[in-house]
């Protein structure tokens, strides 16, 4: 479990914790630190592995009943906004959780033995900045000078994660 106060191994890039203040060139956490866990469980062939977001609960309802079914080691990685941690408004936690499934930053899908079996197909594609904007531990990169670069890098990611989980139609 990570919720975002501290910084963890599923810090995203950039993102600003209790442990990894916003100062310096290049401030929050650095890049190529984090892990994504769903692919590690998955590179170690774990029966069943999933991804499932607080915005779409009967994906995750599905999901977690099909897990149940399955025999072996299961993963499922649920993203949940933490107001607290990453600043945001209580009442925008799904809004900002159902964002990042849209912008591709975290990526809703299923897995058995290694293999991708299903995939959330983005219908409305966003810009990684309506995910991050709302969110304290990205101000930063949102000043009176855009960290334009920092930015793109994160989209870049999104970029990625829907090109190899083929995530737009």
């Amino acid at each position: 479990m990570s919720t975002g106060v501290q910084r963890s191994s599923a810090t995203p890039p950039a993102a600003r914790t209790a442990t990894t203040m916003a100062v310096g060139p290049h401030p929050g956490n650095v890049f190529g630190t984090g892990k994504n866990l769903p692919l590690i469980a998955m590179a170690h062939h774990i029966p069943y592995v999933a991804t499932a977001s607080v915005a779409n609960l009967h994906d995750l309802e599905v999901k977690v009943m099909r897990a149940m079914g399955i025999e072996g080691a299961r993963y499922i990685h649920i993203h949940v906004p933490c107001p607290l941690g990453w600043g945001s408004a209580p009442a925008d936690t799904i809004k900002i959780a159902r964002l990042a499934v849209e912008s591709g930053l975290f990526p809703l899908f299923e897995a058995e033995r290694g293999e991708i079996t299903d995939r959330h197909k983005l219908r409305r594609r966003v810009p990684v900045e309506e995910y991050l904007k709302p969110q304290r531990r990205f101000a930063h990169l949102f000043g009176a000078r855009p960290d334009v670069n920092t930015i793109a890098s994160i989209q870049a990611i999104a970029d990625r994660n829907v090109r190899t989980l083929g995530l737009a139609d």
